[in-house]
């Protein structure tokens, strides 16, 4: 089970640094879709206004704290609501093309050993008796 957790944790690190920094910075070539249908103009509205920079940022910090180890924990509060809407952007709205729903499976399945690894250190979230610290 260690040397699982230690390969998700490398590849969903080294995905959300890559793909992160390819976000604010271009070095893989992606086409553009073209505007006039909902995934074109939904894209380029996120890059306009800056929106796919800021979530690029956040995959960086995310993976980097994933990458790290004790940091884990943290890192997956980051990209687990950024994994949920890779999953919706690709169900949603670019639903024509099945092929680009492996990485995205890839990478919910990787989240989902790691968080299975480290419930312990979630435990605290799924509590009906949450109370504010003094």
């Amino acid at each position: 089970m260690k040397i699982l957790v230690l390969i998700c944790r490398i590849l969903l690190g080294l995905i959300f640094v890559v793909f992160g920094a390819n976000g604010l910075h271009q070095f893989i070539p992606a086409p553009m879709p073209p505007t006039g249908n909902p995934l074109g103009d939904f894209v380029a509205l996120m890059q306009s206004t800056g929106w796919t920079t800021a979530v690029a940022t956040f995959q960086v910090i995310g993976g980097l704290l994933v990458l790290i180890g004790g940091t884990l924990p943290l890192g997956l509060c980051i990209l687990c609501p950024i994994t949920v809407n890779i999953l919706l952007f690709h169900t949603l709205l670019h639903a024509t093309a099945p092929a680009v729903f492996a990485p995205a499976i890839l990478v919910t399945i990787l989240e989902i050993v790691l968080l299975y690894a480290y419930r312990g250190s979630f435990a605290g979230i799924f509590t009906t008796q949450a109370k504010p610290t003094n």
